[in-house]
């Protein structure tokens, strides 16, 4: 889980100060209130051939392909999120996976599918559903949303209780969710919001945290404060922000004052107007929060990026480059962390390149390289940006590097191989590299439309 906390580190702060105080906690204590407790582990079986029936858990096949199985045939996946140094992982692979009852049930009701959390896609698929306890059992729907989860050792008279309780709705949280659907309660909604944060449930946790917002009409409790900074951060790592979100961000940002907390909201705000071609009030927000909070903090380095990314999407290369530098700069003078440094060079690098200015861009670009070991997605933004500077084979080298670090699991870094190979000419591997992005991450339509040209054959005649 590692290079999942440093992405958050070194994601805009934006994201880190919110994000990291929920995603840091195991999920058996984010649910407590809510979700059925954690067992202790199963006793051990004895000693002997192994056990001649067992639950078949899908293993080693790509996640969409589960979820495909799962909507064809109907039926909810249950997904053990397991780690091969847990015992009681084992234990429950001894027993209750091997429990007669259990297999039948599990053969009739679900799809069983299982992860290691370290390895591959189950590292994606840990930190995408925050399972970072183990054994975590998710059980979801067909397009991978999360119905409720078991976590810790059961026995399997316990464990089969537990999933049919989740299947019918009948957890603690299946039933509270339900009830506040049709008897709002804004003191029950908290913690419930608060579990599914701690599980990153957009889908669900939005409406309700909209609404315990928009109700309490201010920030001054701790606890929905916090909660509206989840909201933000998680929005921010789903690439899926909400007009409602950040309408209420505009409302209220100038009440913050020169609470640190106000350049976290508007980097978020910032990027939002942009996406609405909003220019003009993306670059008040920003000059407004400037003043207020000065630049000695590290938001100032988010708000300067995300001026920066909206300048550069508006088209306005000088006041991007200028936007990048500011980030730069201050990433630099304020001590971010070395994701961070090494994210914001990359895009000075990256700005450089759109502004002519080569030999600046491969100064910053060597800077960045040299902060230190770069994570997957550093990795991919390297290549992109080796690519603009006409460095193919810097482009592979960081491309295969990202591919390597993802173990081949991250549809960006295949993406990144494949546009780097094709550009040495290797058409067959960035074809395999590309299909493997869209294997990954099928429902990125990027994948399947940017697939290589074949390359020509030569006519009878040429020949």
């Amino acid at each position: 889980m590692e290079g999942y906390k440093e992405n958050l580190l070194r994601f805009p702060a934006l994201v880190a100060a919110a994000a990291v105080a929920f995603i840091a906690l195991p999920a058996a204590r984010t649910d407590a209130q809510l979700s059925s407790p954690s067992r202790q582990p199963p006793a051990p079986a004895q000693a002997g051939a192994p056990a001649a029936v067992h639950v078949p858990f899908v293993e080693g096949r790509p996640f969409a392909e589960v979820l495909r199985r799962a909507k064809t045939e109907g039926k909810p996946v249950m997904l053990d999120v397991a780690a091969a140094w847990c015992g009681p992982c084992k234990l429950m692979d001894m027993t209750t996976f091997s429990d007669p009852a259990v297999v039948e049930w599990a053969r009739r009701s679900v799809v069983p599918a299982r992860v290691d959390a370290e390895k591959g896609e189950g590292r994606r698929i840990s930190a995408q559903y925050q399972a970072l306890s183990f054994p975590t059992i998710l059980f979801l729907d067909g397009d991978g949303h999360e119905i409720d989860r078991l976590v810790g050792g059961y026995h399997a008279p316990d464990f089969r209780r537990a999933a049919e309780a989740v299947l019918s709705g009948r957890t603690p949280l299946l039933e509270r969710l339900a009830q506040l659907k049709t008897s709002w309660n804004a003191a029950e909604a908290l913690p419930a919001a608060s579990a599914l944060a701690g599980r990153r449930d957009l889908l669900r946790l939005r409406p309700i945290a909209l609404r315990i917002v928009s109700e309490e009409g201010d920030l001054s409790r701790p606890e929905v404060f916090q909660l509206f900074l989840q909201l933000v951060a998680i929005e921010t790592l789903e690439n899926d922000p909400s007009s409602e979100t950040a309408d209420l961000i505009a409302t209220f940002l100038p009440r913050l004052g020169t609470d640190p907390r106000r350049g976290f909201l508007a980097a978020a705000l910032v990027t939002d107007l942009g996406r609405r071609n909003d220019l003009a009030s993306a670059r008040a927000v920003a000059e407004e929060t400037l003043r207020a909070l000065g630049d000695s903090t590290e938001y100032a380095v988010d708000v300067f990026a995300a001026l920066g990314d909206v300048e550069r999407e508006a088209g306005n290369g000088a006041q991007a480059l200028a936007a990048f530098r500011r980030a730069a700069s201050l990433a630099e003078k304020n001590g971010a962390a070395p994701g961070m440094r090494v994210e914001r060079q990359l895009d000075l690098a990256d700005a450089l390149v759109s502004a002519g200015k080569r030999g600046e861009a491969k100064k910053a670009y060597l800077a960045a390289i040299g902060i230190g070991p770069l994570d997957t997605q550093l990795s991919v933004q390297a290549a992109r940006v080796a690519l603009g500077m006409k460095d193919p084979a810097e482009a592979v080298k960081q491309a295969r590097r990202a591919v390597q670090l993802s173990n081949g699991e991250d549809a960006a870094a295949q993406a990144a191989l494949a546009a780097a190979l094709r550009v040495t000419g290797d058409r067959a591997g960035a074809a395999a590299a590309l299909k493997r992005a869209s294997e990954i991450d099928p429902r990125n339509a990027e994948y399947r439309t940017a697939a290589p040209e074949p390359a020509k054959k030569k006519s009878a005649k040429a020949s």
